[in-house]
Formats: C-alpha cells, sequence, structure tokens
C-alpha cells in the first residue's frame, strides 16, 4: 500500500512540474529562430515566445533545437512533452496535436525565390505566378524544406507535380541549403515565406542575383498557431498559451515581431492586416 501511495504522489507530482514548466520545440530555421549569429535570439519566433513569457509568469519556459523537418513528428509523439508556434493547422496534424485556438502568427503567404535571369526569360514581374504552370509547361525545378506545410491548397499542388521536378530538402538549414542550391542553378524555384527569402538573400546572395514573387494560388495572408503534445499536459499547456496569446495580440511588441523580418516593399501589406 505504501508503495502505491508513493508511486501515485511521484506522477502527481511529476504532472504538475510539467504542467508549469514548458519546453519549446526551436528549429535550425532562419529568420523564425537565429540559433548562431550576431544577431542570436532575435528571431521572429524568438521574440514572440519572450512576449508569450510575459503572459505566463508562473511557467518556466525551457527550448529544446530539433532540425527543422524533425520538429512536427517529435510533436506528435503522445509520450513527449513540446509545444511549438507558428504551425500550420492541418487534418493530419490535429490527429497527433493540440493545437491553440488563437493564433500564434500571422503574415504574408508563401512566396517563390527565384534568379532574376530566369524570371526575365520568361517575362516576370512583380505579378503572382502560377506554380504549376512554370513546372509543367517550362519544366523548372522546385525546391522545399522536408515536412513543411504550407496549407492545403499549395500542398495538394506539390503532391501533383511530377516527383523528378520537385526536391525535398531535409536535415539541418534547409532553407538556407535550398537558397545556395538555388545561386548554383541546382533548383528553379524555392518556396518559403517572404521574411524567409529576405533574410538568406541577405546572407548569401552577394551578388543580388535573387527575387521573389508571391503564388497566384496562395492567399495573401497566413496564420500559424502554437500547438503542444496531444496528451492531458499538452492540453492544459496549450489552454494557457492561446489565453497568453490573446493578450499578446494587443501589443504592440507583437507587430514588431511580426514585421522583424521582412522585406520593406512588403510591409505596408502587413501593417493593412493589423489595421483592419
Amino acid at each position: 500500500m505504501i508503495k502505491i501511495i508513493l508511486l501515485l504522489f511521484i506522477a502527481f507530482q511529476s504532472s504538475f512540474v510539467f504542467a508549469k514548466q514548458i519546453t519549446w520545440i526551436a528549429i535550425d530555421f532562419a529568420p523564425y529562430y537565429i540559433l548562431a549569429d550576431d544577431l542570436e535570439g532575435q528571431g521572429r519566433d524568438e521574440l514572440l515566445i519572450k512576449l508569450i513569457q510575459q503572459q505566463m509568469p508562473d511557467y518556466t519556459f525551457n527550448y529544446k533545437v530539433f532540425p527543422a523537418s524533425r520538429a512536427i513528428h517529435e510533436l506528435s509523439n503522445f509520450n513527449n512533452q513540446y509545444c511549438m508556434i507558428s504551425l500550420y493547422k492541418t487534418v493530419e496534424r490535429q490527429r497527433h496535436i493540440a493545437f491553440s485556438e488563437e493564433y500564434s502568427t500571422i503574415g504574408l503567404s508563401t512566396s517563390a525565390a527565384l534568379r532574376k535571369d530566369v524570371a526575365q526569360s520568361l517575362g516576370i514581374t512583380n505579378s503572382a505566378i502560377d506554380l504549376e504552370k512554370l513546372v509543367t509547361e517550362h519544366g523548372l525545378t522546385v525546391g522545399v524544406a522536408a515536412n513543411r506545410s504550407f496549407g492545403h491548397e499549395i500542398d495538394a499542388l506539390l503532391a501533383g507535380l511530377p516527383s523528378k521536378q520537385v526536391l525535398v530538402r531535409p536535415g539541418r538549414d534547409t532553407l538556407e541549403s535550398l537558397t545556395i542550391m538555388l545561386l548554383k542553378k541546382r533548383v528553379d524555384v524555392i518556396l518559403g515565406y517572404p521574411s524567409e527569402h529576405h533574410y538568406h538573400k541577405l546572407h548569401v546572395d552577394k551578388q543580388d542575383e535573387l527575387t521573389q514573387v508571391r503564388l497566384s494560388i496562395a492567399s495573401q495572408i497566413t496564420a500559424g498557431y502554437a500547438g503542444c503534445n496531444n496528451n492531458a499536459i499538452g492540453k492544459e499547456q496549450i489552454a494557457a498559451i492561446s489565453e497568453a496569446l490573446k493578450q499578446a495580440h494587443k501589443n504592440e511588441q507583437f507587430r514588431l515581431a511580426m514585421s522583424r523580418w521582412l522585406p520593406e516593399q512588403f510591409q505596408p501589406q502587413l501593417a493593412s492586416i493589423f489595421k483592419n
């Protein structure tokens, strides 16, 4: 009997400890997390987590770094105890991940980076492009990071393209690797978001060879959500995080964090979101 009581006490204590601390998944994916740079800690999602912590003073926040391609796997494991922000809600993910009711991040939708010479040869200017047409009619190869969702429409489009013309990049620093491959003409188009392309252009495109354009299939605005492992503690944590996000959205620092790495030409579009 004493042994049973002791085990129950330990289990209770363990649950209490986990309930009051959150281990955030951080990924090697600038500019959301900047892990090794002069601007370390100034990633968009890092700034947002700091803002969330201001609304959750009773919680201790920790971090665990994973390759971006492994983050969803870890977050989908029922036996883990992690949380993460800026996630697309998909039907498949909702089976394994407890998502926040409130959005965690908001910004401009998926864009395509490509070389300026390719854009010029195809007559691409600043207007949105038809990605399917570029791949099927012009034979371009598109590069994407492994295990990443861009929302139902774009995910479905990518799944329907010829597999030999879609390069899926696993491992660490995937978008930086894809950007370098783009410069070396190993791929023709890479998908990401405006702030991502802007950050990597600043770091690796020394000759100003790259540009980015919107996708015609994508809506102008996209929202990401927070998620935790879908177990009892994870559900408690995500409920608290959702309440914290509701308060964080009212803070001017939230707006500054969302626009931290957005290229200047896209700033007015994001500003219009917050005015509405």
